[in-house]
């Protein structure tokens, strides 16, 4: 016995500090001496736990629970084992077993409470978070995970309370400084967020993902130099850093007129094939580049269906909804918009004017923060849902559970998209409308909402996996900000100069649209270009364009640039600067456009062969102008120069634009939606018509 406790202290020096194998050697031969001893049994599966020998593990701990079946320290001890070998429904019962033991267990609690976030079951996580620490309130990691629970269900504040108290318990945790700093990030809180990412690499000097936080503010900051030093830091610390590599690409898209860009693009998809978000980014690159012909922009979109849709689309069931042709349908909406956001200027008339004898509209909201958009939205809805947060599963099983009839993704593969719901077909008839000027490239999407103008016949349909559906008039219906700016008197009458004028996400704005918009410069005398986008507000960006326009022989002074304006009123108030609109190409401006009508702005627009680059001639058409589409960029050019010289017309535009879009087709949301409405009827109609599955 003497020999066997010297042996068992041995092994347990070796096992604290570190000599696991040892520590095992020693135990064989204690065991070997006395192999019914609990505390022996106990320790060796302790070891062997450390040493992710599992299954051994495991037998030990089950041999000393025959012994001692009352003991919840073992269950506890057997649970760890199961847990960490990813067992988890076993564990689980050794752990609530450990509870019917001793109710105050909080250990038990507490892994209970990592196993059910593991696996998504967040109500169930926080309940045994909050009981480990009713029992022992000292636990830093279970207030920093209630934390990261409360954080991606986007409880903002709590999240902060969880995350303070676990750094007054542990003020070493610095995953819990850089989650406070990803929160106030979030919230535009960027000085706050710059001080919690440094506390987190003071503690931890190679916590890449803070070099990317940091680099995250910095970019907010409009500083992307700097930014773009953090992302290859991050990258340097960790070369598998996927979303480092997609900010870099989108530092280069959006201020670096793209260049470079795909390589990152390219480099995070070779590591992560599976990766939605790096083909989201890379689609977009390619839909704001002339570099890039349509037939390769529509191969990419079927490769990231390929890679990451259609294993999905296997395990679709029959849907059981009523095929009764004419009953009330429900429609469902998706989005992660409904709030202060571009898209939400053209969804709130359609949602304000659906026939509710005849639709039950429903509302899935993967809105990161409501605010008073989102409540007025609410209003017009059958039932809200908010799905931020939850699994793309359990949202497509929520869909199915609620009936609908015809699910509408209003996202395509801008951010936070759901396109992985659609691809589990939870509706029968799914259908893409606004928000993204491409196809989706599901086959599980059947429909896309377009125009005549935006896609005439026999031009784009084999840019598309989804079938077309052209609406009469317009394929969106524009809703003015409620609080608009008077238009003012024609600049031109004040300035002496003609100013033409872009608004538009500078990612659009590419050397070619720069250079053409400088040979306008340069025919008509004296004229000024005003350009306001948040890119602008970098240094480095700014320098470039004017470095553009100067190498096409106009000077700075007749460039004025302009970043990010707080306020919707007083950005719509700049366009009262702006005589004449000139639009980008090939990624057309669409909320810009509108707001530059309604301001009294005329556009100028390059119709092109894709939809993306035909928005700014549906619109204009729907208004009367179709006389400003252009279908050369020498055409382009030239109706922008014969239109500044024609002040006449630009003053009776002036006066009377902002009645003609109220008057037209563009702002009409009943009438819009009636027709939208129809294309919902007749493609329920056929639907119906079709024949059942049965398998």
């Amino acid at each position: 016995m003497k020999e066997s406790e010297t042996q068992f202290q041995s092994a347990l020096q070796c096992y604290q500090r570190g000599a696991l194998e040892d520590a095992e050697s020693l135990m064989h031969s204690v065991i070997s001496k006395q192999p019914d001893d609990l505390k022996s049994l106990n320790f060796m599966g302790m070891i062997l736990l450390k040493l992710k020998k599992f299954n051994p593990a495991l037998e030990f701990f089950r041999k000393a629970l025959s012994l001692a079946p009352l003991n919840a320290d073992l269950h506890f001890n057997a649970g760890n084992v199961l847990k960490d070998s990813g067992r988890f429904d076993e564990a689980i019962s050794h752990y609530e077993r450990a509870l019917q033991i001793n109710p105050d267990h909080f250990e038990s609690h507490n892994n209970l409470a990592t196993i059910f976030q593991a696996k998504k079951q967040m109500d169930q996580a926080m309940l045994h978070y909050q009981e480990a620490l009713k029992r022992n309130p000292h636990l830093a990691d279970a207030y920093y995970n209630l934390g990261t629970i409360a954080q991606e269900k986007k409880f903002l504040n709590e999240a902060i309370f969880f995350y303070q108290k676990a750094l007054q318990l542990d003020p070493s945790l610095d995953d819990a400084y850089y989650m406070l700093a990803n929160i106030f990030s979030e919230r535009g809180q960027l000085d706050d967020a710059t001080a919690f990412y440094q506390q987190a690499l003071i503690i931890n000097p190679h916590l890449a993902k803070a070099y990317n936080g940091l680099g995250i503010v910095l970019q907010k900051k409009n500083d992307i130099d700097s930014a773009m030093v953090q992302y290859r830091q991050a990258i340097t610390l960790m070369p598998d850093f996927i979303e480092a590599y997609i900010n870099m690409g989108n530092a280069l898209r959006d201020y670096r007129f793209s260049e470079g860009a795909e390589l990152w693009y390219r480099q995070a998809l070779s590591l992560a094939p599976e990766c939605t978000f790096c083909y989201d980014n890379l689609f977009f690159l390619m839909l704001y580049n002339d570099n890039y012909d349509s037939e390769t922009v529509f191969s990419e979109h079927l490769r990231f269906a390929q890679r990451c849709a259609e294993p999905l689309s296997s395990a679709t069931v029959p849907h059981l909804n009523t095929r009764e042709p004419d009953r009330t349908l429900k429609v469902g909406y998706i989005s992660p918009d409904f709030r202060k956001h571009a898209v939400s200027y053209f969804t709130e008339p359609v949602l304000a004017s659906h026939a509710k004898e005849h639709f039950q509209i429903y509302c899935y909201s993967d809105t990161p923060q409501d605010d008073a958009v989102t409540e007025r939205l609410r209003q017009h809805v059958s039932k809200w849902q908010n799905i931020a947060g939850m699994p793309d599963q359990q949202v497509a099983d929520l869909i199915r559970t609620d009936g609908i009839d015809i699910l509408v993704d209003l996202a395509g593969h801008t951010a936070h998209n759901r396109l992985l719901v659609f691809a589990r077909t939870p509706a029968p008839i799914q259908v893409t409308w606004i928000g993204y000027p491409s196809t989706t490239g599901l086959f599980t999407i059947d429909y896309k909402i377009v125009d005549h103008y935006t896609d005439p016949p026999g031009m784009t349909e084999h840019l598309y996996t989804e079938k077309l559906i052209r609406l009469p008039e317009s394929f969106l219906c524009y809703l003015p900000e409620v609080e608009s700016p008077a238009v003012a008197e024609l600049p031109v009458l004040s300035t002496g100069h003609i100013t033409f004028g872009s608004f538009n996400n500078f990612a659009k704005v590419n050397t070619k649209v720069l250079s053409l918009w400088a040979e306008i410069l340069r025919r008509v005398p004296h004229s000024r270009l005003f350009m306001k986008a948040n890119s602008l507000a970098d240094k480095t960006t700014a320098k470039q364009v004017l470095d553009i326009f100067s190498q096409n022989g106009i000077m700075a002074e007749r460039i004025e640039l302009h970043g990010m304006i707080p306020s919707s009123g007083m950005h719509l108030d700049l366009y009262n600067r702006v005589d004449i609109g000139l639009d980008t190409f090939p990624y057309n401006g669409t909320t810009t456009t509108c707001e530059a009508l309604w301001m009294g702005v005329p556009v100028i627009t390059l119709a092109g062969k894709t939809h993306a680059s035909r928005v700014g001639a549906s619109l204009l058409a729907n208004i009367g102008l179709a006389d400003m589409i252009a279908e050369t960029t020498d055409d382009y050019r030239e109706k922008a120069v014969r239109l500044a010289q024609d002040l006449n017309r630009l003053g009776n535009l002036r006066e009377s634009l902002r009645e003609r879009v109220t008057q037209s087709p563009l702002t009409d949301a009943k009438r819009f939606t009636a027709n939208l409405e129809k294309c919902y009827r007749e493609m329920w109609i056929q639907w119906c018509k079709s024949p059942e599955r049965s398998d």
